[in-house]
């Protein structure tokens, strides 16, 4: 706007007297282009109470990279000082070079004198402390038993003392002290041992002899039946190679009820698990079925009875095992419980035990 410009004049700005805003604006005349050789000297700021206004540099472009083109800034104005700044001190009158206040008033004579010293105190040197000696361990002793005081005896009178009349002396009973852990320790030690081993001496070691009758059974004695006597024998052996005997008979009753029985003697570990091999085993000779636990008649013996056919026949087949002895017997025309009864008979004719003499 006409109104914010300024004009240059040689090298000074000042500002333009605003225009009155009803007057119309006059356009500025063309001014010619000073003479490029022709060179402007910078009149020094006039005091006008204002501070100097700087000349005014013409802008830069961004785009523009060359520099060349335009003039350096100018230097900076020269510092004024003050008049009253400039006035001598009163040290520009003092000489620069120092002076010792002490030189005329040394306290030694100016004769030769020999000073002498005594020596400097020259601390001894202190040996290190020696370290102290390491403890030096104990040996742990037993730890002491205290033994518990006995009752003390009770006082007895003085000489010379009587009961006064009509007095009685009443005995004092002592308290037993029965020994309750030492008898428990015996019965452990010594009852479990004879519970469980007195069947094993009841019935091991032990023999084995077929009678010719047993109790209403006759043996029977033809050539047939002592062949299938000795068949069942071997086969025994066969199956139980550590036994020391075997034993097969063949009996008939008088109702011609057949019992056939057949076992060996030896030590047998396990009653229980030793039954029922047999009754596996004996299994598919007369297939069994309804195989059974029954009673028996001794500790430390186990039995069962099974179901089955011999020769087409019906026939019930108990076993037996103990600790000394094994036995099969086969019944016919009877019953699990009286084919249990006679198997009982049988065995305590047949096996025989040593430690009953």
């Amino acid at each position: 706007m006409a109104e914010e410009q300024r004009e240059r004049r040689d090298g000074a700005t000042e500002p333009v007297t605003p225009a009155d805003p009803g007057s119309p604006v006059e356009p500025d005349p063309p001014t010619e282009p000073d003479p490029p050789t022709a060179t402007v000297e910078a009149e020094p700021p006039k005091w006008t109470g204002a501070a100097p206004v700087p000349p005014a540099v013409p802008k830069r472009k961004k785009w523009l990279d060359d520099e060349s083109g335009f003039p350096p800034p100018p230097p900076p104005p020269a510092e004024r000082r003050e008049p009253t700044r400039q006035m001598a001190t009163g040290r520009m009158f003092e000489p620069d070079t120092p002076v010792d206040p002490w030189a005329d008033a040394d306290p030694l004579p100016a004769y030769p004198m020999d000073v002498t010293y005594p020596p400097t105190w020259v601390e001894p040197a202190v040996a290190p402390p020696a370290p102290p000696p390491l403890p030096v361990p104990v040996p742990a002793r037993p730890p002491v038993k205290v033994r518990k005081a006995k009752r003390p005896e009770p006082a007895l009178p003085p000489p010379g003392w009587r009961p006064p009349p009509g007095y009685v002396a009443v005995p004092v009973r002592r308290r037993r002290r029965w020994p309750w852990f030492a008898l428990l320790s015996l019965l452990c030690c010594c009852g479990c041992p004879a519970w469980f081993g007195l069947p094993v001496y009841a019935q091991y070691p032990a023999e084995a002899a077929v009678p010719s009758a047993v109790g209403g059974l006759t043996l029977r004695d033809d050539t047939a039946s002592k062949r299938t006597a000795q068949q069942l024998e071997g086969d025994m052996r066969a199956a139980y190679l550590f036994a020391a005997s075997t034993f097969a008979g063949l009996f008939v009753d008088s109702d011609n009820k057949r019992a056939t029985v057949y076992g060996t003697t030896g030590f047998h570990w396990s009653p229980d698990s030793d039954v029922a091999a047999e009754i596996s085993r004996v299994t598919p000779t007369y297939k069994l079925h309804d195989v059974q636990t029954v009673k028996a008649t001794e500790r430390g013996e186990a039995r069962r009875c099974g179901v089955g056919t011999d020769k087409g026949a019906e026939v019930v087949v108990c076993s037996w095992v103990d600790y000394g002895s094994l036995g099969t017997g086969v019944f016919t025309r009877l019953d699990v419980g009286d084919s249990n009864n006679r198997l009982s008979a049988l065995r305590d004719t047949i096996v025989t035990r040593k430690s009953k003499g």
